[in-house]
This record gives C-alpha cells, sequence and structure tokens, in this order.
C-alpha cells in the first residue's frame, strides 16, 4: 500500500509506493482561510486516507475549489472532508497550490493526475504531515514550486 508525506515547512507532497521509493513529488500548501474550522493548519502526524483506490469525485474544473481530478480524503479528528486536491489554477490571488483552503492541502492539477492513476493500481492508506505550522503554511509564497515525477 502506498502513501502520501505532506511537508509543510518544503512545501512539498510526495507520493510514496509499497516499497517505499518516491514516485513523484509535487508544489503543494496548507494555507487555510481565515474562516476554515480548522485553524491554522493541519497538525503533525498520520492521517488514515479514506479515498484509497481513486479520489472522491467533484466537478472537474482546473479552476475549481477542487481541480480536475477530485479530493482524496484523509481522517482528521473533529474535521470532516480534509484532503488533497488542486485548483483555482488561474485565481487572482495565490494562484494554484497557494490558493487558500478550508483546510486542504492544495497541489497542482498534474499531481492530482499522477496520484488518481497511481493508486488505481497500489491504494492508498496513509499521508503522513511533518513541518507544518503556521508560518511554514504562508511563508514562500513567492517562491514558484517545479513538479517531477520520478522515474
Amino acid at each position: 500500500m502506498s502513501k502520501l508525506k505532506f511537508n509543510g515547512a518544503q512545501h512539498q507532497l510526495m507520493l510514496v509506493d509499497r516499497q517505499g521509493k518516491v514516485v513523484g513529488t509535487w508544489t503543494a500548501y496548507n494555507n487555510i482561510d481565515s474562516h476554515a474550522t480548522i485553524q491554522p493548519h493541519i497538525p503533525d502526524g498520520t492521517y488514515a486516507v479514506v479515498d484509497t483506490a481513486r479520489p472522491h469525485p467533484h466537478a472537474a474544473d482546473p479552476n475549481g475549489p477542487y481541480g480536475s481530478y477530485g479530493i482524496v480524503r484523509f481522517n482528521v479528528p473533529g474535521h470532516v472532508g480534509v484532503g488533497v486536491h488542486s485548483g483555482r489554477a488561474n485565481a487572482r490571488h495565490l494562484p494554484g497550490p497557494q490558493h487558500p483552503t478550508m483546510g486542504c492541502i492544495r497541489t497542482s492539477d498534474a499531481a492530482m493526475k499522477s496520484i488518481k492513476d497511481f493508486m488505481a493500481g497500489d491504494p492508498l492508506t496513509m499521508i503522513v504531515i511533518s513541518g507544518n505550522s503556521q508560518s511554514s503554511a504562508h511563508a514562500g509564497h513567492a517562491r514558484l514550486g517545479v513538479a517531477h515525477v520520478h522515474p
């Protein structure tokens, strides 16, 4: 079973296969809107994934709230519906992964497509959150991340 790893300080989301090999690494943020019920960020820890074989579907739209490939939800105690998704690719304020969410981790459509395709053959079991703090969630807005997939 595979897992996701999110490092808030590095703004990095990794997909790791069942053998522990990094399959892909992408830019991601846990930049939470001030109106969200989870504040100020998702606490560091290991969380069970709800959508193990495919993302929970939403209307496919790269500029919509969840992007083109849905959301991979995970269990954060006291906060239903928290997950990893894309969306808001062309928002005026902090477009793409940096755009604030209501508690989720936002990444790119390219990342979500890779994760969706991979988890169909190697289900996700958990997400490990580390280095996630309020300052890391908002740091690096001017920095642009580069997505890449490992061979």
